[in-house]
């Protein structure tokens, strides 16, 4: 899940073909990349999108009020707070994509229930669970019966988001035509990174001094109140048919027949490594400010706010440029950018650069900018390379896959971490630790990805 201009931006290509071979020259991208113009303010406007849609903005920015707190620094810093490890924190962060493999089952949902149907049940449901997360944090009194109250409930809300959350990209894709995804995809990162700043601005507010457990509760009843609105938003979007996986086929398109397509098997591996590369870094600078450099939970909130705040306004770029030259200019270009990001995680963490708020608070602005960039060209490029006919299971199975990637991701360097625990070496200056081994491994990991995405193909036919 996330997750205009006056005029509609133009398509990429003709649909059935693949993006000119002359776009594809380095020279020829640096040129356009420098020459792109800003989008202007009136790109947040619904101009060029099927009726209804602007919905989905709002429905977008209310439900980003949730996840930056459910399943972002707030939980991670409620739960470290209550003693947990690293390795807890790992597992904390995994439960969440790893059953998202739910998406499959919840596939079968859809052509009797419709996405519609099936967003509002499980989205409804889920936010349920958000007022009793907050609920935990006054109703038990050890940390021990706190910490297992959160990871119930945790448990039980991501078994409802992955049950339902499987609908939206069919539903979008569905709704949107393929010259203007881009331009939605973009929309919507923008509606969803603008809550996610003021969630993390309340959180902040919230977790100011040195706040007690009761005092996390707060954070997580402003997300309940924020998804119970967003639910009220998604009855507003227009339904559309859901077919049953094998309908145009005649067949049931299974797993086999799915990894034999080369674009579609090129796509998966690409974000299953993607996601265990990335898939733990927010967790553990988390844990790196607050367990090795003392920032107070109020300080990382508010510093890890600057992703937001870059991701916000490096997207206005972003779509003026998205529908014109594809998705994988702008997915390269974050992953250069991520590689930076790690190495300067590991100057901080091998103590060769000052954790002070400005680096820290840079390294959290780039990456916003890395991450909502990224996003919004890989769900375009999603749209693009999973074909019409068996969408729901495509997308499904895509889904189960890679978050399954993402939630193995955490547990892995979580276990990592804990094993190196406190040891530690040096050479010279610089500090080797379990924290800067961490970011050194991604800073180098993050380098073949950008050899794989380059092997992405942008054709649209497959998805019209």
């Amino acid at each position: 899940m996330t997750d205009l201009p006056d005029e509609p931006l133009a398509a990429s290509s003709e649909a059935g073909t693949s993006l000119p071979e002359k776009n594809r020259t380095p020279d020829s991208l640096l040129l356009r990349l420098a020459g792109a113009p800003l989008a202007p303010l009136s790109t947040l406007s619904a101009i060029g999108l099927p009726a209804g849609t602007a919905w989905a903005g709002w429905f977008a920015l209310l439900n980003a009020l949730t996840w930056p707190i459910v399943l972002g620094s707030p939980l991670f810093l409620y739960a470290k707070s209550l003693g947990a490890g690293d390795l807890m924190l790992g597992i904390l962060a995994a439960i969440p994509p790893l059953l998202a493999i739910l998406h499959i089952p919840g596939a079968h949902l859809m052509p009797r229930m419709g996405y519609r149907r099936v967003m509002i049940w499980g989205w409804g449901s889920r936010t349920v669970l958000i007022f009793l997360m907050a609920l935990t944090t006054v109703i038990f009194a050890s940390s021990t019966g706190r910490l297992a109250g959160i990871f119930l409930c945790i448990v039980i809300f991501s078994s409802l988001r992955g049950l339902s959350g499987g609908a939206w990209m069919p539903w979008v894709t569905g709704l949107i035509p393929p010259d203007v995804r881009g331009k939605f995809f973009l929309r919507d990162q923008l509606y969803g990174q603008s809550g996610n700043l003021l969630a993390l601005l309340a959180s902040t507010a919230f977790l100011l001094g040195n706040p007690s457990s009761r005092q996390f509760g707060l954070p997580f009843l402003f997300a309940g109140i924020g998804g119970t609105i967003s639910v009220l938003c998604l009855t507003r979007v227009p339904d559309i048919s859901a077919p049953e996986h094998h309908a145009q086929t005649g067949e049931v398109v299974g797993m086999a027949r799915m990894m034999s397509e080369k674009i579609f098997r090129r796509l998966c591996v690409f974000n299953v490594l993607y996601m265990l590369v990335l898939g733990g870094l927010t967790v553990f600078t988390v844990a790196f400010l607050r367990g090795v450099v003392g920032f107070s939970e109020s300080a990382i909130v508010l510093l890890s706010a600057m992703s937001a705040l870059g991701g916000i306004f490096s997207l206005f770029w972003c779509g003026a440029v998205i529908d014109r030259i594809g998705s994988k200019p702008i997915m390269l270009l974050s992953l250069v950018a991520f590689a930076v990001v790690f190495a300067g995680w590991w100057a901080v963490a091998g103590k060769i650069l000052p954790a002070s708020p400005i680096v820290v608070g840079f390294l959290y602005l780039l990456m916003g900018i890395a991450g909502m960039n990224f996003s919004a060209a890989n769900n375009r490029l999603q749209s693009l390379n999973i074909p019409k006919a068996g969408r729901n299971h495509y997308f499904a199975v895509f889904l189960a896959i890679v978050n399954v990637a993402a939630g193995a991701s955490p547990l892995i360097w979580g276990l990592i971490l804990e094993i190196i625990g406190r040891h530690h070496a040096a050479t010279g200056s610089l500090q080797w630790n379990r924290y800067s081994i961490y970011f050194a491994c991604g800073t180098l990991l993050t380098v073949p990805l950008v050899g794989l995405c380059r092997q992405l193909d942008e054709t649209v036919q497959a998805a019209v």
